[in-house]
């Protein structure tokens, strides 16, 4: 079970059915959890059974062996960011989110000065690495966010988004000239058929232009990406197997690139 390679994970999700793989992963037992706990390499057929409810009694094993390697890796240090929000306008309707369209509220922008006031409340704090976030609206686009990179870029040592997806050529210009360093991106639901459900207007409504989000970030060279599922909107085992294959697919054809 190993994502081949092909034009997009468009393609690679194509290949699966959701329902067949929830079964898949409820089939697990017992003999399966420990042989994925031992494996040396394990892969997409052993997070089947590390997520399945066969693995329930083996929490506090997979603990400890996450917090063994995490230690390896990492040591005892952990790297902390803080978000700034820069607006809230939005031209989606999502059934899940408090900036849709749909919601009757106060809209708000920050002005330059805004900005800067909040880099004066965040630097005496610590933090040299900030997640800039917004309602993902066609009204503030690539030059804003430009804009914004080069107005913080001088007060942080790296600079992230989480925002409307972009294009390939807008996000390589954010990378090569406006030191974007990050892009997280999450996908909600990998279903297509409740994504649409819960998608109701807007761009985002598309999904595999939101699917295909990761590829466009690889090939425009961001040094980081983030990808999620939004847990509750379908079942959280489904959801987590295809972040995980979608994570597998992108470090064999993205290398380079860091993931979270």
């Amino acid at each position: 079970m190993t994502p081949t390679f092909m034009e997009s994970f468009s393609d690679v999700v194509a290949t699966y059915q959701w329902e067949e793989v929830g079964s898949r992963i409820r089939q697990c037992g017992p003999a399966d959890v420990e042989r994925a706990l031992t494996h040396p390499r394990p892969g997409l057929t052993e997070f089947m059974a590390l997520i399945s409810p066969a693995a329930a009694p083996y929490v506090p094993e997979m603990a400890a062996l996450s917090e063994q390697r995490t230690r390896q890796r990492y040591g005892n240090t952990m790297q902390m960011y803080l978000p700034l929000y820069l607006h809230n306008h939005c031209q989606n309707i999502c059934t899940y989110c408090g900036f849709s369209l749909n919601n009757k509220m106060e809209r708000t922008v920050l002005s330059d000065e805004q900005v800067l006031a909040e880099v004066d409340v965040i630097k005496p704090m610590g933090f040299e690495h900030l997640l800039l976030v917004s309602g993902e609206t066609s009204q503030y686009g690539v030059d804003y966010f430009a804009h914004q990179l080069d107005l913080l870029s001088p007060h942080f040592a790296q600079l992230s988004l989480e925002v409307q997806p972009l294009d390939e050529d807008e996000y390589r210009r954010l990378g090569q000239e406006h030191q974007l360093h990050a892009v997280m991106v999450y996908q909600e639901t990998y279903n297509p058929q409740r994504y649409t459900e819960h998608h109701k207007a807007g761009r985002k409504r598309n999904y595999h232009y939101r699917l295909q989000t990761p590829d466009r970030l690889g090939r425009a060279g961001i040094h980081k990406m983030g990808i999620a599922a939004l847990v509750g909107l379908d079942d959280w085992r489904t959801e987590a197997f295809y972040t995980r294959m979608h994570l597998e697919y992108l470090e064999r054809r993205y290398w380079r690139t860091k993931y979270s």
